[in-house]
């Protein structure tokens, strides 16, 4: 199963092609933004294969148990994750690490979890300040249309 308005990314992808935009999950319902949007339910098991190498960005809730969709995302190695909570306005950049004890077993068994780097105060402005994102050469999302 494939989150709903993924098929045409998907289809993009098996033709070889891949989106340039920020795509954007969202786990809090319909969105007005200018980039292409996902839309899942938090902790809904989903194919998330067409990440791979993507620019991704998870819209979460305050009151939501989100990070298992999101480790599922990342289990599948977009080039850049990021979550934003749409409710509380903060940002954070998303990396998949190993756990402590997997790094005593071979890597094909490690578990792996999730660290986060806080965005700063003024990446969230920027990045409240418009509908459209795009990527700085740094790999801070930043909005195109402020």
């Amino acid at each position: 199963m494939i989150a709903a308005n993924a098929q045409p990314i998907v289809d993009a992808r098996l033709r070889g092609m891949k989106p340039e935009e920020m795509i954007l999950v969202s786990l809090v319902g319909p969105m007005a933004a200018g980039n292409h949007t996902v839309h899942a339910s938090a902790g809904q098991v989903c194919d998330w294969r067409w990440a791979r190498g993507l620019d991704v960005c998870v819209y979460v809730g305050a009151r939501m148990d989100w990070a298992t969709t999101v480790k599922a995302i990342a289990l599948h190695r977009p080039e850049h994750l990021n979550v934003w909570n749409a409710v509380e306005k903060w940002g954070a950049g998303v990396f998949l690490i190993p756990a402590a004890e997997d790094i005593a077993q071979p890597v094909a068994r490690w578990t792996y979890e999730l660290d986060f780097l806080p965005w700063l105060d003024f990446q969230n402005m920027d990045f409240i300040a418009g509908r459209t994102y795009a990527r700085a050469p740094g790999g801070m999302p930043y909005a195109i249309n402020p």
